[in-house]
């Protein structure tokens, strides 16, 4: 498998992160041998092996952060040498990958385009059409390019294989007894960008603090500005988010765009209700609204209020939400991945 970075205590990353390490983590407990190329060091506690791949300095810089992400690393993703491995596993850069190496899986995170219009600035915006560029015609050579989401082959219609993101269900449940005495909203990703951890602030202290003043807002963020009620968390643990979401009375998420949106299911094994913007991922994981709440930005304040207000309406959806996540479990994708692997297997011999 090849990712960029790895979970590290202490340093915060994005879903794609922790889908790799689920995914790599489930296969070995499967009996599979699995090495990860990455930049960082292997995670405490992993059951899969670590290599690191070259340039990790220049990589982990301000710059080679900019650079590598979807442009030089297509160079960096080619150097070392895959001749032993079964099945190549890539999240990102792959446009050159397929021309060394006729066992690659592409995992598709999304789309550039989505990313593109979701954009805050013109040069991401610009970066984003060349990564787009760079997914077609991936997703055009290599056969095994799937998709984590059935909304990314709108945007790009190379990708004909979908395997949805999974959970693991049996970490992230309910535990009725850690719910929160006090009325709790729980956020997940960045303060900027298309997560607009910024817009539910500005909801939290403008719409619900005069409604519930000893509310409390968890920001699993980076650090932000100091507002009465709320707390930030950079780089925990796993143990100590599933305990955010049990703790929670709703999972609250403005985000522009999401290619799948793992945040949700993870709030939905845990027993917590799901208010969301409308995008992609959203509409596909809750199936329009039927297993959370959606909301254009002018009514998010008043349907997150809505949903603290009323008991009835979140033990509602905890249920339905129980259910879908059942429906993207971790062992479920595993199947899928395995069918995969044995697939490519047989045909090359």
């Amino acid at each position: 498998m090849i990712n960029h970075f790895m979970p590290q205590v202490g340093r915060k990353h994005g879903g794609v992160v922790q889908f790799a390490h689920n995914l790599a983590d489930g296969l070995v407990r499967r009996g599979h041998q699995v090495n990860v190329w990455t930049y960082t060091l292997e995670p405490e506690g992993a059951h899969y092996t670590t290599s690191l791949l070259p340039g990790r300095r220049f990589v982990q810089s301000w710059l080679g952060l900019r650079l590598t992400h979807g442009l030089l690393g297509n160079l960096f993703f080619c150097l070392p040498s895959y001749k032993d491995v079964d099945v190549l596993l890539a999240h990102g850069d792959t446009a050159l990958l397929g021309l060394k190496n006729r066992r690659v899986v592409r995992v598709m995170h999304g789309s550039a385009l989505g990313e593109a219009f979701s954009a805050s600035n013109p040069l991401r915006f610009l970066s984003q059409i060349l990564i787009y560029l760079q997914e077609l015609g991936s997703a055009m050579l290599q056969p095994y390019t799937v998709g984590v989401s059935r909304n990314t082959s709108r945007s790009n219609p190379f990708v004909r294989r979908w395997i949805h993101n999974g959970i693991d269900t049996v970490r992230f449940c309910p535990k009725p007894e850690v719910l929160s005495q006090y009325p709790s909203i729980l956020f997940v990703g960045t303060l900027g960008g298309r997560k607009r951890g910024n817009f539910l602030l500005d909801v939290f202290q403008r719409e619900i603090q005069p409604h519930f003043p000893d509310a409390v807002l968890e920001m699993v963020s980076e650090e932000g500005p100091p507002i009465h009620g709320v707390r930030y968390h950079t780089g925990i643990s796993e143990e100590l988010l599933i305990g955010l979401y049990q703790q929670s009375w709703v999972f609250a998420s403005p985000s522009r765009y999401e290619g799948f949106g793992l945040p949700y299911v993870e709030a939905m094994a845990c027993g917590t209700p799901v208010l969301a913007t409308h995008n992609p991922g959203s509409r596909e994981v809750t199936q329009n609204g039927k297993f959370g709440i959606l909301a254009r930005d002018h009514e998010f304040g008043c349907r997150l209020r809505g949903l603290l207000n009323e008991e009835k309406l979140r033990t509602r959806l905890l249920e339905k939400g129980l259910h879908r996540a059942s429906e993207l479990s971790l062992e479920r994708m595993l199947d899928q991945y395995e069918a995969l692997f044995r697939e490519i297997a047989k045909k090359n011999g």
